[in-house]
């Protein structure tokens, strides 16, 4: 294989978007940065970039490798002065280049490698993706006797009517997924929960790969003591947050509200003639927690539903305010999650999640156990991104917290043990006490992990549809 080239065309206004486009985050990092990530991680170092008006602006915001950046002055002259003007660009020795959008985040560094392979298996001098989709045909790997072809291409439209007239020199392989555009804001709200997707299946295929128990038929029955709260108590800055948001006739639905920590003493603060509080969980055992304090408190104006979200018909449940704590960093399908939160909704969602999902809490044992590190969830940065992208605009209230403490060894243990998903009498069980021995910190709070700092809790709300 000769030396191949990448050009990113980043030129564009992105008016359809209704402009910054290529500087819109995305899991946290520019939509072009991730173009330019993917291009370095298929190992093409020989990269030039095609900057419009925005410039300056780009080139502030963006961890720049070796990239050279070239500008187009006229940018509205369409995709295809781009085009022309990178190409002018390239090194005398490159042999290909592979041509890239620079509003394709979504673009995977297998599909650019999948193209790269084909160059050497091929003696067509155009090689594109075909997306399950079958829309677009991008990233464009062209040989260099195709290079002169890019003079033909004009207007908007970049090489897509080229392509479409020369067939015979087209190679096509097939590629998953979907062509990953980002023209409009829906885009980008696609873009933003499939990012959120990938994570969640990423999380959920390691420990499908390394997991010596399987999961119990209730998940949280084991250890739902840990979940118990006094529903009097008035020393938890999160739920003092959420106590501020009551009106005493609300009618509150909690959506995987566990044994109750918050559905409980929010239900207290509601007037009992009218207000009234839905505690919806898949864990029989958590409810069956939660209806234990409720009738130790004598709270009444509360109902449970065993089921998960989101049901069939979400604004069935008529509730005025609806509220997450804790729960949608392993949701894959967000995107529908979120919807039917707003459906059930009359005046606010609430949701509340921390900086870093609290299975995390588990995250050192990971190397030291399975001999790799955890493959990490989405949490509240992604969900104001994704609430962002969505076109919501989300108030938060950032809340200092504590690392997470047990009250015995025992307890850490059956904590981490449960995040390791590992046989406690198989091998790595006792790599997990060589771990525990190094790891657990016992003071006068109780018990910990060392290095596992405190993480900060934000309490999210946002207008219902």
């Amino acid at each position: 294989m000769g030396t191949i080239a990448g050009i990113v065309l980043a030129a564009g206004a992105g008016s359809r978007f209704g402009g910054g486009k290529l500087l819109a985050p995305l899991a946290g990092r520019p939509i072009l940065q991730h173009v330019l990530d993917r291009l370095a991680d298929a190992g093409i170092e020989d990269v030039t970039v095609v900057l419009g008006h925005d410039a300056p602006a780009i080139e502030q915001a963006i961890a720049w490798r070796t990239e050279r950046r070239v500008l187009n002055p006229a940018p509205e002259r369409g995709l295809s002065t781009s085009l022309q003007i990178g190409m002018a660009a390239l090194p005398q020795e490159a042999d290909a280049v592979l041509i890239a959008l620079g509003d394709q985040p979504l673009v995977t560094t297998a599909t650019i490698r999948t193209l790269l392979d084909a160059y050497p298996e091929t003696s067509r001098p155009i090689v594109v993706p075909v997306y399950q989709d079958d829309r677009g045909r991008n990233p464009v790997l062209l040989r260099r006797p195709a290079f002169r072809l890019a003079d033909e291409a004009f207007g908007d439209r970049g090489l897509g009517p080229v392509l479409a007239a020369h067939p015979d020199a087209v190679h096509e392989v097939p590629a998953s997924g979907d062509n990953p555009d980002v023209d409009t804001r829906a885009d980008l709200a696609s873009a933003a929960a499939a990012a959120w997707a990938s994570r969640v299946l990423a999380n959920r295929e390691q420990v499908e790969r390394v997991r010596e128990v399987a999961d119990g038929a209730d998940f949280y029955a084991p250890v739902r003591a840990l979940f118990r709260a006094d529903p009097t108590r008035t020393d938890d800055p999160i739920l003092n947050v959420l106590l501020g948001l009551v009106r005493s006739g609300d009618r509150w639905l909690d959506v995987g509200a566990g044994a109750g920590r918050f559905a409980l003493p929010i239900a207290r603060a509601l007037d009992p003639s009218g207000g009234s509080v839905i505690a919806l969980d898949a864990s029989p055992s958590m409810l069956e927690g939660l209806r234990e304090i409720a009738e130790d408190y004598a709270i009444e104006n509360l109902r449970t539903v065993e089921a998960r979200w989101p049901p069939a018909d979400p604004g069935a449940f008529d509730a005025d305010v609806a509220l997450i704590a804790h729960v949608g960093y392993d949701i894959e399908a967000i995107g529908a999650f979120l919807e039917a939160l707003e459906s059930a909704a009359g005046r606010l969602c609430v949701a509340v999640l921390t900086q870093q999902p609290p299975a995390a809490a588990a995250d050192p044992f990971w190397p030291v156990v399975h001999g790799e590190a955890r493959s990490t969830l989405p949490a509240l940065p992604e969900l104001l991104e994704l609430l962002g992208a969505r076109g919501r605009e989300p108030s938060v209230v950032r809340i200092p917290g504590e690392p997470r403490r047990f009250e015995s060894r025992e307890a850490l243990e059956g904590f981490v043990q449960r995040q390791l998903w590992i046989d406690p009498a198989g091998d790595k069980a006792a790599r997990l006490q060589a771990a525990l021995d190094s790891l657990a910190v016992v003071d006068g709070d109780g018990w910990t992990i060392r290095g596992r700092g405190p993480t900060e809790t934000g309490v999210v709300t946002w207008p219902s549809r």
